[in-house]
């Protein structure tokens, strides 16, 4: 019976090429629709490469405190005090990154050469790249003894290597000029995308490199140019040990406050509101998304019914005359939901391909407006690109199906089902 559906689809499809055509690219653009829309918050929430443990990371860089001198100081990263004496010795965190900064752009070169290209360069520790699961195609992360000692060891990303030596294997030993200090490359990994603002670096070395890292200022003990990214199993005790550790802060330091401004910060709250909006609720900005997906189903839907509403019309007396001969209503509303989804399959195939040419040729443009408040355009020559594992996973495949079927659903039983209620008399007329 199946194989007669698809035989009748595709005679309807050869037959009424204006209608068939219509319905592919109206589904096509709806599917590319909702897929660019399911991409983007792909990138932002699933586990992608290097943020393979993303449920797990939660992230620390803003402060409020109060001051030795009687006012109240916001800092956007805090010192190396405060990460050294309390954030590193978390009881309830698996590991705990500091990093100076994000998307600093450096000068890299070869010693002896004039032109430079810029990179995206982090200054962390060791456990950077064991927090975040980098990819290593030869060579390995500077050592915890390298950082302790503060040697010039620099990890780079495979395009960068590739730049600079042909073959990134090669590339390990050498060494390279960052910023007009020498550097040798101790390790090449898999660059990431630059859409992953926690994660995208194409060189990290350690900030103990810089001769002034333990340095805190007096006036702003709290103050300082660091962030921390923590893998924990336990957010509720870890969030307890941040609330003890204010209260002991408040009572040493004759009742001055600190308070961490609602973080550490999960990374479905940093994805979903990268402003760090005070009345964010996560329920709703999921209200939000949610209807911004029906939005871009349900309309796209309710003009193809209208067309398959107009098609059932021209084929009532067809139908009439199957039913007058035996054909029952389920086999005739079987037989339309089989050509609608056959129209519905090859109008999603349309859309997904139509989907991988706009993020391929300008992920930039598309990406750069799904609300993330690191800057795209820090360095507008920097391409933004899509890993494989974002533009081809499989949950993508599974919803893109589903939103085949619901859409078939939705723009053919209706209609159908009221033809074939009509009587037949009337559908003979």
């Amino acid at each position: 019976m199946i194989i007669t559906h698809l035989k009748q689809a595709w005679q309807l499809l050869r037959q009424n090429k204006l209608f068939s055509g219509i319905y592919i690219a109206g589904t096509a653009l709806a599917i590319a629709s909702t897929t660019i829309f399911a991409v983007i918050y792909y990138v932002k929430l699933a586990p992608v490469y290097p943020e393979y443990m993303r449920d797990r990371i939660v992230t620390l860089s803003t402060l409020e405190y109060d001051t030795p001198y009687g006012y109240k100081m916001q800092t956007a990263a805090f010192s190396y005090d405060f990460l050294n004496d309390f954030l590193y010795h978390l009881e309830n965190a698996e590991a705990v990154s500091g990093y100076i900064g994000n998307y600093q752009l450096k000068m890299l070169k070869l010693p002896a050469a004039k032109d430079h290209i810029d990179v995206v360069m982090h200054m962390s520790d060791p456990s950077f790249f064991r927090i975040l699961n980098y990819d290593f195609i030869a060579g390995a992360p500077f050592s915890q003894s390298d950082f302790e000692s503060g040697l010039h060891r620099v990890a780079v990303s495979d395009r960068v290597a590739r730049h600079l030596f042909g073959d990134p294997v090669r590339a390990v030993g050498e060494t390279v000029s960052l910023d007009f200090d020498e550097y040798e490359i101790c390790g090449v990994f898999r660059e990431g995308s630059a859409i992953n603002s926690m994660s995208f670096t194409q060189a990290v070395v350690p900030y103990t490199v810089l001769p002034n890292y333990m340095v805190t200022s007096s006036h702003a003990p709290l103050s300082g140019a660091y962030k921390a990214m923590i893998l924990t199993d336990n957010l509720a005790a870890l969030n307890a040990e941040f609330a003890e550790y204010a209260r002991k802060y408040k009572t040493s330091h004759d009742g001055q406050e600190i308070n961490f401004l609602d973080q550490p910060m999960t990374s479905t709250t940093r994805a979903l509101n990268p402003n760090g909006n005070d009345d964010f609720d996560i329920m709703t900005a999921l209200r939000f998304n949610l209807l911004i997906l029906l939005t871009l189903l349900v309309v796209p839907a309710l003009n193809l019914s209208g067309m398959i509403a107009s098609r059932m019309d021209a084929r009532r007396s067809e139908l009439s005359i199957r039913k007058s001969f035996g054909a029952t209503q389920g086999r005739l509303l079987s037989q339309v939901l089989w050509e609608n989804l056959i129209l519905t399959i090859v109008g999603g195939l349309f859309g997904l391909v139509l989907t991988w040419i706009v993020l391929s040729t300008d992920a930039t443009l598309t990406l750069s407006n799904i609300g993330t408040n690191h800057s795209i355009a820090i360095n507008r020559a920097l391409t933004v690109r899509l890993t494989p594992d974002m533009m081809f996973a499989p949950a993508m495949f599974g919803f893109s199906f589903a939103v085949c079927v619901a859409l078939n659903l939705m723009s053919a039983i209706i209609p159908a089902w009221i033809a074939l209620r009509r009587p037949i008399v009337k559908s003979l007329k």
